[in-house]
């Protein structure tokens, strides 16, 4: 029988310092410690932005989604298939595309509340397979009630159209004076690094120094000046999508704001 041997030695079971590093701080004689400062901030909005979507009821969609109305076929191979199924489409109505002219029912509505007419936009899609339009609406200091108001009188006058639904709404909250909000937002964030650094050198029995800020990388993908309704924040997919309506949000736009804030301690 033959017998094999293996003698390892003791250095290399022993694992290097240099490896341990890859997983912790490396050892200093400066001691330190490093917290995480989240602020937040809401404020009362300037502006509201509603974005009222629309579509108008395809009748070829109804053709789709309501074979029944096709006349029954005996054979499959049948020449009367092709000639009954040619019928059925033309006697249904041809799909109409969106106009300006087919939502000022809507505008004027709108109007009606007391908005001014400079402060509505209406887009058509170009894109004639969506067959959507839009209509923007422009607040100035919003109130929850408020946009509550133009969305359910938008609603309403939509229903009295024929082939004509509100597809989606969306509101977008903003601010005049960004930089202030910044500025709050960068204060409310240190206030909790420091609240959070004290209570650990509390803890250590230890005190700190002039602390040394960064922020970072992730911060430049959470919104800016404006908050969208339905949408938490930060949420990166907010900037692609449209959000969606929330009756209950408040008028306010909310910022957030982390940093890394690292001490010295003796």
């Amino acid at each position: 029988m033959l017998s094999i041997s293996v003698s390892v030695g003791v250095e290399a079971l022993t694992p290097k310092v240099t490896n341990a590093q890859l997983f912790y701080p490396p050892a200093s004689d400066r001691h330190s410690l490093m917290v995480i400062g989240q602020g937040v901030v809401r404020v009362p909005a300037d502006t509201a932005d509603i974005e009222l979507v629309f579509s108008s009821g395809g009748s070829n969609d109804q053709l789709q989604t309501q074979p029944s109305s096709l006349p029954e076929t005996r054979s499959l191979s049948s020449p009367t298939l092709l000639l009954n199924y040619k019928t059925a489409a033309e006697s249904l109505p041809s799909k109409k595309s969106l106009t300006k002219a087919t939502l000022q029912p809507v505008v004027d509505s709108i109007v009606a509340k007391g908005i001014s007419a400079d402060k509505i936009q209406v887009q058509i899609n170009p894109n004639s397979s969506e067959n959507n339009a839009k209509i923007l609406v422009r607040l100035e200091k919003p109130t929850r009630d408020r946009v509550q108001e133009i969305v359910a009188t938008a609603n309403k006058s939509t229903s009295k159209l024929e082939n004509l639904s509100v597809k989606s709404v969306g509101v977008e909250y903003a601010v005049n004076d960004c930089q202030a909000l910044q500025s709050s937002v960068y204060q409310s964030a240190m206030k909790d690094a420091q609240s959070r650094a004290q209570a650990l050198a509390t803890a250590m029995e230890v005190k700190l120094s002039t602390p040394s800020v960064a922020e970072p990388f992730y911060t430049l993908f959470y919104p800016s000046c404006s908050s969208k309704t339905g949408v938490p924040l930060p949420s990166f997919a907010s900037f692609l999508l449209s959000p969606a309506y929330n009756p209950d949000a408040p008028a306010e736009v909310e910022m957030k704001k982390d940093i890394f804030v690292t001490y010295t301690t003796k």
